[in-house]
């Protein structure tokens, strides 16, 4: 309150220096002519000076000082000088035509003044709301948004602010950021509810809670409210005009469109994420119960055979049932083991054990474990620059190329090769694994590595397709990546490619005392 008075003494003692000073000093001027000048003249230079003040100082400054150069021109160079009476009739009626345009000019100067003052006041309105949507429109989370708004209405309206928004039990809490310089703690959280609950401003010069010494403004949504927006009342006046309350309202709204737009996005991905959980819940059902189905009811039925009949079978018959057993049980293991992989992979559980190794020991590694499936099939082999080493994680990379040779037995025959072949160079090494066997339709040379993709699910050749999709997730972990094309001449052509993230080390023999050492 006393600044407020303080502030107004000051006003009023500057319109009286203004318009007392600014006449004396046309006076101070015009006295050394005044015996060259006439009245007219000197009324016409008291006239300019008012219409300055005019537009520089505002109406009143203007009429006060309209006022002080009627009495200096009267008291100063109307005859008798030195006197207030006027004896000459045209000085008088000069002098009231004077105050006359004196005063409609100030009035004009002031209208003027006030358009420009609301133009230039219009234009920093909507440069500010210009600045805060764009950064609005570039923020996604809602961490960002609450510190742009914070900082956005500090700005603005110099006042400390906080954002109260509501959690998931619909209760008011403060951000979860750490507070700011320019954040307001210690709000009345139970007024903040009763402005969240109800819609309605309070606090200071509202119609509720008016002994609050901060205003709480709700933000309201499209359907109901999300939060409240608490200012301490730092310019009360500034925030008393209702220009200030209309541009606040403004800023209030935009802050909660944006608020709402990133908790419907929000909500959307969460929709989304379950729809894809569920798409692939249902995938692994259907691929599960129709994959470990077969296995499950052959087992069962040898089982059965052994159980009931074991003693009347004949040896060879009896190994036989023995054989599928096995052969089936680990037909599910292996399918379980793709599963729980492929889990992993898409979890990041995975960690690289990345070492050097020759490329060559890694794939006699895989088709030593694919020896009973191969049997006899031709597998033709070709290296280029063998000695180079490649920096991968020996057991994954292996698996990754069982899967691709399990591929290409399942849909090649049994007379047709399969080829390797390994490339390496300066940036990386290129392995490919090529079968003559039906090919890839065209179009799905990207989609067969999908998870529990199959092009014949019913097909005789049973799996859970899931061997590419961990290829590609195994290769894409240590940087490379993985294609599948059409052969030409018939037949599928699987390339992975594994840059090297660092040069492979060179290893030098050295010789001491007849010993030879192997550094790098």
């Amino acid at each position: 309150m006393f600044k407020l008075r303080h502030k107004k003494v000051t006003e009023v003692f500057g319109i009286v220096l203004v318009g007392v000073l600014a006449p004396l000093l046309i006076t101070l001027i015009d006295w050394p002519f005044r015996n060259v000048l006439t009245p007219s003249n000197i009324l016409l230079i008291y006239l300019l000076g008012v219409f300055f003040v005019a537009l520089r100082f505002g109406l009143w400054p203007s009429m006060l000082s309209s006022l002080t150069s009627a009495a200096a021109f009267a008291y100063f160079f109307a005859p008798p000088i030195f006197s207030f009476a006027i004896a000459d009739q045209e000085n008088l009626v000069g002098l009231a035509v004077m105050l006359v345009i004196g005063t409609v000019t100030s009035k004009l100067a002031e209208t003027v003044r006030e358009q420009a003052r609301i133009a230039k006041l219009r234009e920093q309105r909507a440069t500010a709301l210009y600045r805060l949507s764009k950064e609005l429109a570039e923020a996604r989370m809602e961490p960002d948004i609450i510190e742009i708004a914070v900082q956005h209405i500090h700005t603005e309206f110099g006042s400390k602010n906080t954002l109260l928004l509501a959690n998931c039990e619909d209760e008011l809490v403060y951000p979860k950021q750490p507070a700011w310089p320019i954040s307001l703690r210690g709000a009345n959280i139970n007024v903040a509810r009763w402005v969240f609950r109800h819609g309605k401003k309070a606090g200071h010069g509202c119609e509720f809670f008016a002994e609050e010494p901060v205003l709480y403004c709700p933000l309201k949504g499209s359907n109901c409210s999300i939060g409240v927006l608490v200012l301490e009342m730092t310019d009360i006046e500034r925030l008393a005009q209702e220009e200030q309350r209309i541009f606040l309202d403004t800023f209030v709204n935009q802050i909660t469109h944006t608020l709402e737009r990133a908790h419907l996005v929000e909500q959307t991905k969460e929709a989304s994420l379950k729809i894809q959980a569920e798409t692939l819940r249902n995938s692994l059902l259907s691929s599960i119960s129709h994959d470990l189905r077969t296995p499950l009811a052959t087992i069962v039925g040898a089982a059965s055979t052994l159980e009931t009949d074991g003693d009347r079978l004949l040896d060879s018959l009896r190994d036989s049932l023995v054989q599928t057993i096995s052969s089936e049980a680990h037909r599910m293991s292996d399918l379980t083991s793709k599963i729980l992989e492929m889990a992993r992979l898409d979890a990041g559980a995975v960690t690289l054990n990345r070492q050097w190794y020759e490329a060559e020991e890694i794939i006699g590694s895989a088709l030593h474990r694919m020896d009973k499936s191969l049997k006899s099939r031709k597998v033709n082999i070709h290296m280029v620059n063998s000695q180079a080493l490649i920096n991968v994680d020996a057991v994954l990379l292996q698996q990754v190329i069982v899967n691709l040779l399990d591929n290409a037995l399942k849909y090649s025959s049994d007379d047709s090769p399969i080829d390797i072949s390994v490339d390496t160079s300066e940036q990386g090494v290129r392995i490919q694994i090529a079968d003559r066997g039906i090919g890839i339709i065209a179009g799905y040379e990207d989609k067969i590595f999908d998870k529990f993709f199959q092009v014949h699910p019913e097909g005789a050749q049973s799996g859970v397709g899931l061997g590419l999709s961990i290829c590609r997730a195994i290769i894409a972990a240590h940087g490379g990546e993985v294609v599948a094309n059409r052969r030409p001449g018939g037949g599928s052509i699987f390339q992975l490619w594994l840059p090297f993230s660092e040069h492979p080390p060179v290893f030098v023999l050295e010789e001491h005392d007849g010993v030879i050492n192997e550094n790098h």
